[in-house]
């Protein structure tokens, strides 16, 4: 029995970065960007967190008992 992966469809935006780079770049362009897409997906992941956080209504209190295990369930 043969082993295969069944490939997923890619995204728009997988398919819209594809679209962009298409033509070749330098090491240099490439570098900036990776540094561009990482910081698009890190100002996503804070945005997402901030919004957890004002949804949930955390304040310092709550991370400090976070941190210090405060709010763990025994099993």
């Amino acid at each position: 029995m043969k082993n295969t992966i069944k490939a997923k469809p890619l995204s728009d935006a997988q398919l819209m970065v594809l679209q962009i780079v298409k033509k070749p770049y330098s090491e240099q362009d490439l570098e900036d960007l990776r540094e561009l897409l990482l910081g698009f997906n890190s100002r996503k992941m804070q945005q997402h967190l901030d919004e957890t956080i004002a949804q949930k209504r955390y304040n310092t209190a709550d991370f400090q008992n976070m941190l210090a295990g405060h709010m763990r369930k025994t099993h």
